[in-house]
């Protein structure tokens, strides 16, 4: 039994010899070549912008504004859907509804008329108010307003004795409960809930741009 034992044994040391010294002709495992890098996986691409969205790009372009470091704050008054977003650049923030001038459909053109301006206006100051809470004054009548209403006034669209107006502004409400139900009831301002009007408040400044339009 012992004899066998040491065949075995023998054998096994002259195998592991074997393979030592030949195999493929090495004497150490070959090491595996780096495996090849992925190629960087592709960016998700970014979701399409919104008219809107397009439309306030385009504005902010023509005032120098190139989508990079700084993003300013933008208000953007759609008429039809009777809601203000609040933008940071071209990226919404928040939505609040808004009412307007007690004829809402129509561009104003003149004191009177009771319609909400459409276009591109500047904040020009803003302050608290006794009635409406707080008031952002825009700089209406600006160029666009004045071209407009003496066109207006040729077309014998608006008596020749007209008055542009102004103090257009967004501001809040002495009834929240006519703002609720929808009313229309400015005098061409857009008018916001005073919990929402003291929400954009601290973001608004000096020349900060407010876009009012039709859609």
């Amino acid at each position: 039994m012992r004899k066998r034992t040491g065949v075995l044994t023998w054998s096994v040391l002259i195998l592991t010899g074997c393979l030592i010294l030949g195999g493929c002709g090495r004497s150490r495992l070959p090491v595996a070549p780096p495996a090849a890098a992925l190629p960087p996986a592709p960016e998700a691409p970014a979701p399409p912008l919104t008219p809107e969205q397009a439309l306030l790009q385009e504005i902010l372009e023509k005032r120098g504004y190139n989508g990079r470091g700084y993003h300013p704050v933008v208000l953007v008054v759609s008429k039809e859907a009777r809601k203000l977003t609040l933008y940071q650049g071209i990226h919404p923030v928040k939505t609040y509804p808004v009412v307007l001038g007690a004829n809402p459909v129509a561009d104003k053109l003149c004191q009177g008329d009771k319609c909400t301006p459409e276009g591109v206006y500047r904040v020009v100051t803003k302050f608290d108010h006794p009635k409406w809470n707080k008031f952002i004054l825009l700089d209406y009548p600006n160029t666009r307003n004045w071209l407009k209403f003496a066109e207006a006034k040729r077309q014998s669209r608006i008596p020749w004795d007209a008055d542009i107006g102004g103090e257009i502004g967004i501001h809040g409400t002495e009834d929240d409960l006519k703002n609720l139900r929808g009313e229309n009831w400015t005098l061409g301002c857009v008018s916001l809930l005073n919990r929402h009007v003291d929400e954009i408040y601290p973001y608004v400044s000096f020349d900060t741009l407010v876009v009012i339009k039709r859609r």
